[in-house]
């Protein structure tokens, strides 16, 4: 059957775009392809379940151009097609000096990317809002990039934006797909794309059960997307390594102690956040994740090694040059502390919250990022879409990509239909 339309992978950026193309075209056969038996089963269903603010991302890039209006829409959104979604608030918290201008410089780029009603609070308001958590109670005499500034951020024990919001993110995906489907939009599981070539009408898509044409290609295969740009020679410069989230949780009767979002101050060289505490909308509290590269794309345990993925991976310069900076080795090794020792990763939570104990903590899931890496070795930060003829790639769709779904689906689209 001949398609106009055929996107690979069932995650929230692949339905969230089948969505949004068959709104745009209803006329349109659209297929949509994924491996597994439903949709999100990786990274998509894997997370946290965080619509962030906006405040995070750099000024001028895809992500804080996105950021903000998906909170706005996927609230509205969560509202309108009963998915649940708490409104709770975001708090990124101060525990040693210098990270009060990490504060201040991300209430500077929520504001420039307008995000709304937040601010800088001092230690009395954080207690309010998360009393059990850390905070500097006074950072008189801490540094100040700019001496204006100085008595505001010296107070500052932590930044917070009140439309920082916990959703469930299978939920979201599963509301989107349901859409797409009402629209004509056909789904079709246990289907691997094998191999994608130019040929018919417009592409030639090979899985391991049977093969497809379709006039225009969208690839949201996220773990696995740079490997299919390849086939296509788009991107060749770029890979995506797998960086490994475990994730612990509280036990019942230690959930209250978190009513939000708690953050840390993250180091803003890396995309990152660091080991935070969730309030998902089930009422348990999730904590973590960290960030460890992983020894397979679909490797979610430091044991699982898929070897033939490892091996491409290390034969690569992007990989050398990524780990021969000392900033990135640095990072890593603490990072890889916490995975291979329950105590690292929980002196890493107990800075937020340092009453808890050891008992307090119990295992939960683990969720992989397909990070983008260049050929220098830098971890790409923002969202990246490559357009090559009728086909458009998705490679750098990492957090917030589930806040930023549906006006960046709206953004593939568009770059899609500029080839019609």
């Amino acid at each position: 059957m001949m398609y106009q339309a055929i996107i690979v992978g069932a995650g929230v950026i692949g339905c969230a775009v089948a969505r949004a193309l068959a709104a745009r075209r209803p006329s349109w056969k659209i297929l949509v392809l994924e491996k597994e038996p439903d949709v999100a089963r990786h990274t998509s269903g894997r997370n946290s379940g965080v619509i962030h603010s906006g405040f995070n991302a750099a000024p001028g890039t895809l992500k804080a151009r996105f950021c903000v209006e998906g909170n706005r829409r996927l609230r509205e959104y969560c509202r309108t097609r009963n998915v649940t979604m708490l409104e709770v608030g975001t708090v990124v918290v101060a525990v040693e000096p210098e990270d009060e201008l990490t504060l201040a410089e991300l209430e500077r780029r929520g504001r420039e990317n307008g995000v709304p009603g937040i601010t800088l609070i001092d230690h009395e308001r954080l207690k309010t809002l998360e009393p059990h958590t850390a905070g500097r109670i006074s950072a008189a005499g801490a540094p100040s990039a700019d001496v204006s500034d100085a008595g505001r951020i010296s107070r500052s024990a932590a930044l917070f934006s009140p439309t920082g919001s916990i959703v469930d993110s299978t939920g979201v995906v599963r509301a989107y797909a349901s859409e797409a489907r009402d629209a004509g939009v056909e789904f079709s599981f246990f289907k691997k794309v094998r191999s994608v070539e130019p040929g018919g009408a417009g592409f030639w898509i090979q899985t391991d059960v049977d093969r497809h044409e379709s006039v225009f290609f969208i690839n949201c295969a996220g773990l696995y997307a740079d490997q299919i740009a390849h086939q296509l020679g788009v991107a060749p410069d770029l890979r995506i390594f797998p960086f490994r989230g475990d994730y612990f949780r509280l036990v019942g009767d230690k959930s209250h102690l978190v009513r939000s979002m708690i953050y840390p101050a993250p180091n803003i060289k890396y995309p990152f956040l660091g080991i935070h505490f969730t309030k998902k909308v089930t009422g348990e509290v999730l904590v973590g994740p960290n960030a460890v590269l992983a020894f397979g794309r679909e490797s979610y345990t430091p044991l699982d090694i898929q070897w033939t993925e490892t091996v491409q991976m290390i034969l690569t310069r992007h990989f050398w040059n990524m780990i021969s900076g000392p900033d990135f080795r640095s990072l890593a090794l603490d990072q890889l502390k916490t995975t291979l020792f329950k105590r690292a990763f929980l002196n890493g939570a107990r800075r937020l919250l340092p009453d808890l104990g050891p008992r307090d903590f119990v295992r939960a899931q683990s969720g992989n990022r397909a990070q983008l890496v260049n050929s220098r070795g830098e971890l790409v930060e923002d969202l990246v879409l490559e357009r090559s003829g009728r086909s458009i790639h998705v490679l750098n769709a990492v957090s917030p990509g589930l806040t930023c779904s549906l006006p960046f689906a709206d953004y593939v689209v568009d770059e899609l239909l500029k080839n019609e």
